[in-house]
């Protein structure tokens, strides 16, 4: 129900090349989960889901986005430096969830302070292909517990693409970041947030499309691409939390932030119309400055009422945001034939660049949300927002546009104790969520795409096997406009998309020593809408995999104190890799194994890790939401040391 192959990177390759974050040479994110919807804690993610995709949609593209429980309107990325991690909100665990979204809530962490202890991390990592990163973070206690600065940097080479690791291709990433948190009494805390991230020389991995209903013919896994196009830009974001005890039963919680992503240099490498043997049209796209800046925010006041076994919230919020965008002006250059697997080499283009387009929108929120909970037996909670949304389009080619809505939306959730060890629960959600921006393949790349209005409705049971071990188990059905490319090349609304599945989640201790979180999706994400055929839109969504299913295990070892191993198991069935769902990707299976060594180096905790990913060197083409193939990464390694000091 996702882009399989692009979770398959993330959770299988990708992910685990990460810095620390504060204290985190004992982590272990499988014993820590509570469901295996999603977890990213200090160096590691395990689960179902990950930040750019719940249940086949991208909840940070539909502005789903939460720091601390607050809104943010995330454009540019958010280093290590500054989050512990993050959690997926998404059934059972929206439930009560003030203010949950359709298709789910990436709720960062912020970084955790020390409680007046002065410590430190630091993370040496090598592997895969060329990648080599250092960073160092600390927590300083300026004035014991009530000013403490938590701190840190990083420098790092990434064998990075849109698939993860892939030897040839690195991406150097600089990053500094520090959220110092004040607290002079039980009643108010202060936090603020400097987070930059600088990125450079960014090779770019070209972008594979076929001519008919077929996968390209395979190719060598090597640097393909060309050795002047790296991209460079900036990720900036700034803010200040602030959480406050008013009375007895009122606080006060509010979030101001400021995200950036700006690339002056950037590029696309595309082969079109690529035949059986390889052969394919060979175009190179320039783009000047991209840039996307955002501010957001929200005050929530809070009443926390108890009375004997009852206990009831009442909320109340304000949120918006306010985003500009330019984006366009690109300059498309044929560079003539070429074979796909051949990796020639075109001198840079003097690509004459256009004016771009500026996209302004404001969304504004007030909320009311009401919670009640009997005991652990009842837990039921309501809602409503009205929004308002406006947004300006103003292109050096067409007269401005202008597009507003001022809906109104309600959520409602309901969880039920049927027995010591058994919920029921039930929730409809509505929503106003961004739609994203077209990709570099369409025409109209880098477009601001409209709002969409969606919903969602979820039910399902959380069952205690055992004291350690919990099941869930739930149906959902979400709806939203579809986006996608047309004929013409055009990112824009092509039907709704209607996602109906079923959702598995166990995790605990299934044995002594031994912890797992599998999660496991069944269903399909339908389009439905009028001439389908004839806009050569298909049935199946593209890039939405009918069923899949990871398995996260740790096992640690009685006879070697401090030694444990882990093995990450991924499945994706069948995937539509056309719009028209003529052609698609065949199901895969992607594996991976490791393990880590806790031991102390001078007394300080320390754990070395390594890891061995996509470990029977599977070859597929893969694809993420839009059309265009990439080849997935060979087998590779990775081995990182995390020292607490």
């Amino acid at each position: 129900m996702k882009p399989v192959w692009i979770a398959a990177m993330l959770f299988l390759v990708g992910v685990p090349i990460r810095t620390s974050l504060g204290q985190h040479a004992s982590d272990d994110p499988v014993a820590s989960a509570a469901d295996a919807f999603g977890l990213t804690l200090g160096l590691e993610s395990i689960g179902l889901y990950g930040p750019g995709s719940v249940r086949g949609f991208n909840p940070q593209q539909a502005g789903n986005v939460r720091i601390d429980g607050l809104y943010f309107d995330q454009q540019g990325n958010l280093s290590n430096r500054i989050v512990e991690g993050s959690t997926i909100r998404v059934g059972v665990t929206e439930i009560g969830y003030a203010f949950p979204a359709p298709t789910g809530i990436v709720d960062y962490d912020l970084r955790h302070t020390g409680d007046g202890k002065a410590s430190a991390s630091l993370v040496a990592s090598i592997g895969p292909f060329a990648h080599r990163s250092v960073s160092a973070d600390a927590n300083l206690p300026l004035i014991g517990s009530e000013l403490e600065l938590p701190v840190g940097a990083s420098y790092s080479i990434n064998a990075s693409t849109p698939v993860g690791p892939y030897p040839g291709y690195t991406t150097t990433v600089t990053d500094f970041g520090a959220t110092p948190r004040w607290k002079p009494n039980d009643r108010l805390t202060v936090r603020a947030i400097f987070d930059w991230q600088q990125i450079s020389k960014a090779d770019q991995m070209p972008v594979v499309f076929s001519a008919g209903d077929y996968l390209p013919p395979n190719v060598e896994r090597r640097f393909l691409g060309q050795d002047w196009a790296q991209a460079r830009g900036l990720s900036e974001n700034y803010g200040g939390i602030l959480d406050a005890r008013l009375s007895a039963h009122w606080t006060l919680a509010a979030g101001l932030f400021h995200s950036i992503s700006d690339f002056p240099v950037s590029f696309a490498d595309l082969y079109v119309n690529t035949n059986l043997n390889g052969l394919a049209d060979h175009l190179l796209v320039g783009y000047p400055d991209q840039s996307v800046a955002s501010t957001s925010g929200e005050a929530r006041l809070t009443g926390h009422f108890v009375s004997s076994n009852w206990n009831q919230d009442l909320i109340f919020i304000a949120r918006g945001r306010d985003t500009t965008g330019n984006y366009g002006g690109a300059d498309v250059v044929d560079a003539g034939q070429a074979y796909i697997g051949q990796g020639l080499q075109v001198p840079e283009p003097d690509f004459t660049y256009t004016a771009r387009t500026e996209n302004h929108t404001r969304l504004h929120s007030i909320g009311l949300a009401y919670r009640v909970g009997w005991d652990a037996r009842a837990n039921i909670a309501i809602g409503v927002q009205k929004e308002s949304y406006e947004a300006e389009v103003t292109s050096p080619t067409e007269p401005m546009s202008r597009l507003s809505e001022n809906p109104l939306r309600g959520y409602g959730s309901a969880a039920f104790g049927l027995s010591d060890r058994l919920f029921a629960y039930a929730g409809y959600t509505q929503g106003l969520e961004d739609s994203g921006v077209a990709p570099n393949t369409a025409q109209n790349r880098g477009a601001i795409l409209p709002s969409s209005r969606t919903w969602q409705a979820d039910t399902g049971l959380r069952f205690l096997l055992t004291p350690k071990l919990k099941l869930i188990a739930g149906v959902f059905e979400i709806n939203k406009p579809y986006f996608n490319i047309d004929p013409s090349n055009i990112d824009r609304d092509l039907g709704v998309q209607r996602a109906r599945g079923f959702e598995f989640s166990l995790s605990g201790e299934v044995l002594p020593r031994l912890h797992v979180t599998a999660g496991a999706l069944l269903g399909q994400v339908l389009i439905e809408g009028p001439n389908l055929a004839a806009l050569g839109v298909g049935r199946d969504a593209f890039g939405q995999a009918h069923n899949q299913g990871v398995i996260n295990a740790d096992y640690s070892f009685t006879g070697w104190p401090g030694a444990s191993a882990d093995i990450t198991f991924f499945h994706a069935g069948a995937t539509p890799a056309a719009i028209s769902d003529a052609v698609y990707a065949p199901p895969a299976n992607v594996l991976s194994f490791g393990g880590r060594y806790r031991f102390s180096i001078h007394g300080a905790p320390a754990t070395l890790r390594l890891e061995v990913q996509n470990a029977t060197n599977i070859y597929v083409w893969v694809t993420g939401y839009n059309p265009g193939y990439y080849v997935m990464g060979p087998r590779n390694f990775l081995a990182y040391l995390t020292v607490d000091v």
